[in-house]
C-alpha cells in the first residue's frame, strides 16, 4: 500500500475509489483531476453514502465510466456493497463491479439511483424514530436502545450505533435531504440538531447492561420502531430502488437487523399493516406503503 497526497501517482491505475466527505463540490474537484490523470477505460467510483451519480460524476466527460460504491460501517468486516448506477453509467459495467465485489468475496446488491439509496434511510430513518420517542418522552434513549434489540434483533441499539460511528451529523444532514428528496416524515428531530451542535454523544447502555424497561413503555417504543421499520423499507420497494430479497438481506447483512419483509411474515402482514397504518397516523407525511397494503389484500 502506497500512501500519497500526488495525484499523479494515480496514473494507469484501472479503477479509482474516492473516499472524501459528503461535499458534492470537493468530490466534483477530485474527479475532474482524476479523469485527465488516467485511461479512458478506467473505472471511476465514488464511496459517497447519499450523493447520487448524477450529482457527483455530471461535470465529467465520460460518465459511462462511473458509479457509485457504497460500503457500510466497519468496511473491513462488513459484507454488503451497494453499487448504484447512474443514468449515464453503462449497464455492462455495473454488471462487471457486480461480479468483481462478488470475487473479492463481498455481498453487493444492484440499487437504483436516489439520494441515500436503498439502506441509509433504513439506518438514519429508524435513528429518527427513535430520538422521536426521546423528544417527546416516551422512553429514554437507553431504553430505545434496549427495546430496538430485543424486537428488531440490533447487535447495539440505534443510539449506541450512532455513537459507535460518529453519525450524529451525516445523518442531520441526510434527514433533511430526505424531507425534500424522499418524503416528509424525514426531518432532523432537535435532540439531533443540539447534539451535533454541542458534540454530545448519546447516553446509551454500558456494554453488557441490561436495561429494565416497564410493560407500557415496552409496548409503546416496540410498536413505534415496528412501525416506523415497515414503513420505511415498504416505500424503499414502492420507489423500485431495490426489492424485497435485496432488501431483507442487506439490512439484516449490513445494519445488524432483522430482516423486516420476513419480520413482516412472521408477525402477519394484516398485523404488519396495521402497525404501519397506527404509526402513519400518528406521524403525518410517512405513507403507507402499497407493498404491503397489496399483499394483505
Amino acid at each position: 500500500v502506497l500512501f500519497s497526497s500526488d495525484y499523479g501517482q494515480l496514473k494507469g491505475c484501472d479503477l479509482v475509489v474516492e473516499a472524501a466527505t459528503e461535499d458534492r463540490d470537493l468530490k466534483g474537484k477530485i474527479f475532474r483531476q482524476v479523469e485527465d490523470l488516467v485511461a479512458p477505460e478506467a473505472v471511476l467510483c465514488s464511496n459517497s453514502s447519499h450523493l447520487e451519480p448524477e450529482v457527483i460524476f455530471g461535470g465529467l466527460s465520460n460518465r459511462s465510466r462511473t458509479l457509485v460504491v457504497h460500503y457500510f460501517f466497519p468496511a473491513e468486516r462488513n459484507p454488503i456493497v451497494e453499487i448504484v448506477a447512474g443514468a449515464d453509467t453503462s449497464s455492462e459495467l455495473a454488471l462487471e463491479m457486480v461480479g468483481f465485489y462478488e470475487a473479492l468475496g463481498k455481498i453487493p446488491i444492484r440499487v437504483q439511483s436516489r439520494y441515500g439509496y436503498a439502506l441509509d434511510p433504513v439506518f438514519e430513518g429508524m435513528f429518527l424514530a427513535s430520538a422521536l420517542l426521546v423528544e417527546n418522552g416516551v422512553a429514554s434513549s437507553k431504553e430505545v436502545d434496549q427495546v430496538a434489540c430485543d424486537v428488531l434483533g440490533y447487535t447495539v441499539g440505534p443510539f449506541t450505533a450512532m455513537n459507535l460511528t460518529g453519525g450524529n451529523p451525516i445523518t442531520a444532514v441526510g434527514l433533511d435531504n430526505y424531507q425534500e428528496k424522499i418524503h416528509s416524515w424525514y426531518r432532523t428531530p432537535e435532540i439531533l440538531r443540539r447534539a451535533v451542535a454541542d458534540e454530545t454523544s448519546w447516553d446509551v447502555p454500558a456494554r453488557g447492561e441490561k436495561v429494565e424497561v416497564a410493560e407500557d413503555i415496552f409496548s409503546s417504543v416496540r410498536d413505534s420502531l415496528l412501525g416506523a421499520f415497515f414503513g420505511i423499507v415498504g416505500e424503499i420497494v414502492d420507489s423500485h430502488i431495490s426489492n424485497i430479497a435485496d432488501m431483507d438481506m442487506a439490512v439484516e447483512a449490513a445494519l445488524d437487523m432483522k430482516a423486516p419483509f420476513r419480520l413482516m411474515n412472521s408477525l402477519g402482514i394484516q398485523e404488519s399493516l396495521q402497525i404501519v397504518e397506527r404509526y402513519s397516523a400518528d406521524n403525518p407525511g410517512l405513507p403507507v406503503p402499497d407493498c404491503i397494503r397489496d399483499q394483505a389484500e
